[in-house]
């Protein structure tokens, strides 16, 4: 961002209290509501950039919530080990490969595995199965995450079939969701596309995230597991359609 304009500073908290209040109710959301909104007035790498730092803070807050962090880690670490690493890599598209195509990606992407959640309902992971699925759905939503910061959509899919309930999907989405923004964040300083001392506004960016994450967070207790389901598909089509209306 070339200076600071007020009305450029009030729109960009206002992108990031929503994403947080749409993350505090089901427990992700902040990129998926946060980045379209940001990318009406700034570019997607300047978006990428003010979205690090609250992705970071908010998902290790939710991480730890519930008492089930620990358990969340011993079952996942062989997917975060993999999501963590390609994220990372994945990140230096961002600098080379063109804003439409990147677009393209993300709304497709955004779209489909929701898609595939709605009309497959009845699916279900097994535990051998998992052994070997979930590194590559670590390997998928790195690729993904790394040029977007949408880890969602592949994650999301997965721990629908794994039929977690409610609480346990929060905290695993959102211990995903910090090993990748964590990744993003190196590539981001590896590859050039964020310098440390840009940092800062990203910093301030955790204050409106945080206050929409309190907001969200009162308002889940009143969702059912349906209503929560549904809730999530909308966000995700709502975004995937975005995306690719600024792609064309």
């Amino acid at each position: 961002m070339n200076g600071l304009d007020f009305g450029l500073v009030a729109w960009a908290a206002f992108s990031l209290f929503a994403g947080g209040a749409v993350k505090g109710v089901v427990g992700l959301g902040l990129p998926l509501v946060a980045m379209p909104l940001l990318t009406l007035s700034f570019s997607l790498k300047e978006s990428v950039g003010l979205l690090v730092l609250p992705m970071v803070a908010s998902n290790l807050v939710q991480a730890f919530q519930g008492g089930l962090f620990k358990a969340t880690l011993r079952r996942f670490w062989p997917m975060l080990l993999v999501l963590v690493v390609t994220v990372a890599g994945a990140t230096k598209l961002l600098v080379v490969v063109r804003q439409e195509i990147l677009f393209v990606v993300i709304g497709t992407s955004v779209i489909v595995f929701p898609l595939i959640a709605h009309f497959r309902p009845h699916l279900r992971v097994s535990e051998a199965t998992e052994r070997w699925l979930g590194p590559l759905v670590g390997l998928v939503a790195g690729l993904i995450g790394g040029i977007s910061t949408f880890y969602g959509a592949p994650l999301m899919l997965y721990l629908v079939w794994l039929r977690l309930p409610k609480d346990l999907f929060v905290v695993a989405i959102s211990l995903m969701y910090f090993v990748g923004a964590t990744g993003l964040l190196g590539g981001l300083l590896l590859f050039g596309v964020a310098q440390f001392q840009g940092l800062g506004l990203s910093a301030i960016g955790c204050v409106p995230v945080f206050a929409g994450l309190w907001l969200g967070q009162r308002l889940r207790v009143r969702l059912d597991e349906r209503r929560f389901a549904r809730l999530l598909l909308a966000v995700y089509l709502a975004t995937g359609i975005s995306f690719l209306a600024k792609a064309f």
